[in-house]
């Protein structure tokens, strides 16, 4: 008898020993279907598969928050690009935009990506991306349902051809001329709002900001690289208000970040377009650029330069010939019969051109060449420059339905951002009327650039935002400050010849951010933001930037000129650093600014 208490103890203990280990069993057991269920919720990598425009590049999709601050918005799809690292040291990635904004910049990095992979060493993953509302994002702002359908609405009117810019705009004739277009313009920038409205809606387009963007590339690094990682930024023009967005609301995870062609974003956040206070700063060094390009054409000659004749004693013999020409074309446009889209071309189309064609200096002698042939009666490639209506047979483009490519369908994208960043106007705050834009494009005129002051004004249809159904819809947008402290110092690039991003505005954003944040690096080349050829010099300072972290000591760096002339040398191949190559920036209705490209 007195042993079976001893058993019953036994097995008690062995019962007990099973309830632990069940016990353990259970915990380990938990951890791993809790470890799968994690697993399982935990957002999958991108699918990067090989895109079929290259094969080098590998393309994907990630879903991220509509509404970053509410999840119960949804998601959307943003489409992506990785041009993979070439050297063994992986630095991370480095973010690109094409600039604009209105292209695709899935589309673009298959033309650029090599080039900035290049620039910055090769030690990071190139990744691109169409930005909300831009290419194959969805929701698109595809308001007219087809790109033919809007060039319709486009074609013709001031919005392609830009202003017609009458001899003496001062004079109380003159200054008619010039308002009779501006409310064309608004009647304009009035439709196009009530239609995007109505086939798009505002709700939708009230997601696309610049805003938005910064948190969608905040979320591609995270799931690309991990929470804590410093986000390396590569851009230009437009990108350059996206860079300082980026940084200054993510001041902690500010990584390698280089903007070229810079326009203040405070200035872009906080000012009314229509004050053209932007628009002066942005075309302080126009006329400067136009004329170092005649210089350059008079000094190449008749040989190298379309516009040059033997005859000419300088360069101001190139400029009145020109001028000549405009003045004609005033009093009468020239009629274009020899075209697969006949029509004719206006002294505004010819602003139009010279004014982009002295942004980018590799396809100067082109330009030059369309405007000296349309001098000599034949408008033909001229005009179908400015209608921007490509045939399929032209290796620059693709066919849209009826076979031609209209590229104008890209400033309603534009809109949708510039539009979504804008500052919307209370309700005392009355919209200008024609008469008040005038007035305030004469002043730009008058103090800044006679020639390009009422050109750029409507390149851009960043006016007319009181009209944008997305203006002031949907989550806040950021707007300051914009000096917050870094956790990488940035650079900041400016050219000595650029049209629309001058010195001055690069100096500007480095002064807001502070030297501590920013160094500006500065080079005598000519061109738009990156679309001119970079100096060894400058390529070394980026290429260390990138590679090792370190700039140079200071707040400012100078780099001489290292390139002839720029009509005898042409740069055929993109320079380091390059942004986009001709044959898009030929493709898009608009510079490749934040007022435009």
């Amino acid at each position: 008898m007195g042993a079976l208490p001893l058993r019953a103890a036994e097995r008690r203990r062995g019962y007990g020993a099973v309830l632990v280990a069940l016990a353990l069993f259970g915990l380990v057991w938990r951890h791993w279907c809790l470890r799968d269920v994690i697993s399982l919720s935990k957002e999958p990598a991108i699918d990067w598969k090989p895109c079929w425009q290259d094969p080098e590049f590998l393309c994907g999709v990630l879903d991220v928050p509509t509404d970053h601050d509410d999840p119960s918005a949804g998601t959307i799809p943003i489409y992506l690009t990785k041009l993979p690292a070439t050297k063994p040291e992986r630095l991370g990635i480095v973010f690109t935009h094409p600039g604009g904004p209105g292209g695709s910049g899935v589309d673009a990095s298959f033309v650029s990506a090599r080039s900035i992979r290049n620039a910055t060493g090769g030690h990071h993953d190139i990744i691109s991306f169409d930005q909300r509302g831009q290419g194959r994002a969805r929701p698109n702002v595809n308001c007219f349902g087809s790109a033919r359908a809007y060039y319709d609405f486009h074609s013709n009117t001031v919005f392609q051809t830009t202003f017609s810019v009458p001899r003496d705009p001062f004079s109380d004739a003159g200054r008619a001329v010039l308002v009779e277009q501006q409310r064309q313009a608004l009647a304009l920038e009035e439709t196009q709002g009530a239609v995007c409205a109505r086939t798009v809606g505002k709700e939708a387009l009230g997601y696309m900001s610049t805003t938005a963007t910064v948190y969608d590339i905040e979320e591609i690094s995270r799931v690309l690289e991990g929470e804590d990682a410093l986000i390396n930024f590569y851009s230009g023009s437009y990108g350059t208000v996206l860079g300082q967005y980026l940084v200054n609301m993510l001041p902690h995870k500010t990584g390698r970040v280089y903007i070229s062609g810079n326009v203040p974003a405070d200035m872009w956040a906080n000012v009314h377009y229509e004050t053209q206070e932007l628009l002066r700063l942005l075309l302080a060094d126009a006329e400067k650029t136009y004329t170092f390009f005649l210089n350059e054409c008079f000094e190449a000659g008749p040989k190298h330069c379309a516009l040059s004749r033997q005859t000419d004693t300088n360069a101001q013999s190139i400029k009145d010939r020109i001028d000549a020409f405009i003045d004609r074309l005033q009093e009468q446009p020239l009629a274009v019969a020899n075209s697969t889209r006949p029509g004719y071309i206006t002294s505004g189309a010819v602003r139009l051109t010279l004014f982009l064609a002295i942004q980018m200096p590799d396809y100067l002698p082109r330009f030059f060449t369309y405007i000296a042939r349309a001098m000599d009666g034949d408008g033909a490639e001229l005009l179908r420059f400015v209608k921007r209506a490509y045939p399929p047979s032209d290796p620059e483009t693709g066919p849209d339905e009826d076979g031609y490519v209209y590229i104008a369908q890209e400033n309603l994208s534009r809109l949708a951002i510039s539009c979504g960043d804008a500052l919307p106007r209370t309700e005392e705050e009355q919209p200008p009327t024609a008469e008040e834009i005038v007035d305030a494009t004469l002043g730009t005129v008058r103090d800044v650039s006679p020639r390009f002051g009422a050109t750029a004004h409507m390149i851009e249809q960043h006016g007319g935002c009181h009209y944008w159904p997305g203006t002031g819809v949907g989550p806040a947008r950021y707007r300051g400050p914009w000096n917050n402290t870094l956790a990488t110092r940035i650079l900041v690039a400016s050219n000595l010849y650029d049209p629309i991003t001058p010195i001055s505005a690069g100096t500007l954003v480095q002064h807001t951010m502070g030297p501590a944040n920013a160094h500006h690096l500065i080079q005598d080349a000519a061109g738009h933001s990156t679309n001119a050829p970079n100096t060894q010099c400058a390529a070394q300072v980026i290429r260390r930037y990138f590679v090792e972290g370190v700039l140079p000591e200071g707040s400012e760096t100078r780099c001489a000129r290292e390139q002839g002339n720029y009509f005898v040398h042409v740069v055929r191949e993109r320079g380091v650093g390059a942004q986009l190559l001709g044959q898009e920036i030929l493709r898009n209705d608009r510079l490749l600014l934040p007022l435009a490209s």
